[in-house]
């Protein structure tokens, strides 16, 4: 039986990849790395601090460290969320469905604590969520399962009651790793590609959430 259900952030309550990727365009090519789109897109879920190591990894900059660029991103990607984040698509009918049923909603993200801020104070659904959990607060980010388990454990919710909602194959599979039901909705470009054939269903956007959630429901012991 499901009873608690736990959110991605970025892809899922926001639409958020745009302003990630204009974030580190800017910084990484201001320290003199070649911008690539294959290898953005590659690194969608990851944690920032992840995904500024591998373009150092593959761009060596002299100057600033490795923090103060990781900082840079996520100060660029606050500010333009703040500015022009706006929410997606069935996610304020999903959260008001999850509610009424009495569902416990926890958000479980790679984002650092201050962009959760941001993000569900500018979408005005902070009231939702009965515990966050960013990947600054666990060992390990996604993919590992450390968010999520988190997350379950503030809710005192089993890994095999809770459902896990994710965009990403990096999140996807961290929910998997906690023993979680996973629902995924990828970006629409990306829906056919059968590494998300991982999850237990896949929507296209939030709309589709509560006819799936309730047949879910209704085939789990």
């Amino acid at each position: 039986m499901i009873t608690t259900v736990l959110f991605d952030m970025d892809g899922v309550l926001i639409d958020s990849e745009k302003f990630w990727q204009q974030a580190e365009k800017e910084v990484f090519t201001s320290v003199g790395c070649q911008w690539s789109e294959a290898i953005a897109h590659q690194t969608t879920g990851q944690t920032t601090r992840a995904v500024t190591e591998l373009w150092y990894r593959l761009f060596p900059w002299e100057g600033p460290t490795i923090e103060e660029v990781e900082q840079a991103v996520v100060n660029r990607a606050d500010a333009l969320i703040r500015q022009e984040g706006e929410i997606k698509v069935g996610v304020l009918d999903t959260l008001s469905f999850l509610q009424a049923q009495e569902i416990k909603i926890g958000l479980a993200t790679n984002s650092t604590p201050s962009l959760i801020q941001t993000v569900l104070t500018r979408l005005n659904i902070l009231s939702f969520f009965q515990t966050t959990v960013s990947a600054l607060d666990v060992p390990q980010g996604k993919p590992e399962p450390d968010v999520y388990l988190q997350a379950a454990k503030n809710l005192e919710s089993q890994p095999e009651n809770c459902l896990v909602i994710e965009d990403s194959f990096t999140g996807a599979t961290a929910g998997k790793a906690a023993g979680m039901t996973v629902f995924i909705v990828p970006e629409a470009e990306f829906y056919t590609d059968p590494k998300f054939d991982l999850a237990d269903r896949k929507l296209v956007n939030l709309t589709e959430f509560e006819e799936n959630f309730l047949a879910l429901k209704y085939v789990t012991p």
